[in-house]
């Protein structure tokens, strides 16, 4: 290489060098760059929207909400977007191809499913006041109905496809009764949405079944006198009925959790969203939160051998 090409190089470079002092003041780097792909258990949010609603508004937050509030922490995220799953085996999967994130789905699917490698901390959606969305056992006042015990050849309303309130009620049912709850009530009927329970219960089409708090109070605030027929006799404590979690290693997760936990909270564009979702507010989720779902699910499965069924 003859000496005029070297200096013609190092011209190159430290023209280069100058570009980026020039657009890059002294205290501001470059932005980080990275992409953001969200995965999340459909069935989970189906009290909230229907699918092609949850669609929209999930892709939205992604493409544009977080996007923006990124850019405070100097990330910019280059690709975004949010993909529903039915199963969170089919979420898990996609974790192990790469093209996930984070995640989103009731913990004890998480706990099942993933590995706690798999995962770091995340945030949540909560209900105002960091008020946790627990799992109620509901009944109606005037069928002398004190407790579980009181349950025997009732018709019973269970959430569909929703595991944790049904181990929570089989729980209930194995340690007073020694059996399933199946075999002790005299029908179970399966509602996509907990406010829809509620108000067969109001009106007398079942006696009993399982609903999430929000659910409840949503309702009853809309029509104050089911507080004055239904009784909560029991109930499960949840953060909520979601948890997301970042996919380990993903490089900027304590950015995001500092964006969801400050930024958010004031952005209007995430309360229309959080509205959407019926969770006002945003709260950590660390991830040894897990362990609680993990241990419930495994003495549920002890009860079950205990009692033979």
């Amino acid at each position: 290489m003859t000496t005029y090409a070297r200096l013609s190089g190092l011209v190159v470079v430290i023209f280069a060098q100058l570009l980026l002092i020039i657009h890059c003041p002294a205290n501001e780097k470059p932005p980080r760059e990275g992409r953001l792909m969200m995965g999340f258990y459909s069935y989970s949010m189906s009290e909230m929207a229907n699918r092609s609603d949850i669609e929209v508004s999930l892709n939205f937050w992604a493409k544009e909400l977080l996007a923006e509030e990124s850019k405070k922490m100097n990330i910019h995220l280059t690709e975004t977007g949010a993909i529903l799953f039915d199963t969170v085996e089919e979420m898990h999967d996609a974790v192990l191809r790469g093209e996930l994130d984070m995640v989103v789905a009731p913990p004890l699917l998480l706990a099942k499913n993933f590995k706690r490698n798999e995962l770091t901390d995340g945030f949540t959606g909560m209900l105002a006041g960091q008020k946790w969305d627990d799992i109620l056992l509901i009944a109606r006042n005037d069928k002398k109905i004190a407790g579980v015990k009181d349950l025997r050849g009732k018709k019973f309303l269970m959430l569909d496809n929703d595991e944790l309130a049904e181990i929570f009620i089989d729980t209930l049912f194995l340690t007073q009764f020694k059996k399933g709850y199946q075999k002790i009530v005299s029908s179970v009927q399966q509602q996509k949405k907990a406010s829809r329970i509620v108000l067969d219960i109001f009106f007398n089409k079942a006696d009993a079944g399982v609903v999430y708090r929000n659910a409840y109070e949503v309702t009853t605030e809309l029509n104050p006198e089911i507080a004055n027929t239904i009784t909560i006799l029991d109930y499960y404590p949840i953060k909520s009925r979601n948890f997301s979690y970042f996919v380990h290693g993903w490089p900027f997760s304590n950015d995001l959790i500092k964006v969801a936990l400050t930024s958010l909270k004031d952005s209007v564009k995430a309360k229309q969203i959080l509205e959407v979702f019926k969770t006002p507010e945003l709260g950590i989720c660390k991830l040894e939160e897990l362990d609680k779902f993990e241990k419930f699910y495994s003495d549920y499965l002890k009860l079950k051998r205990t009692a033979g069924k």
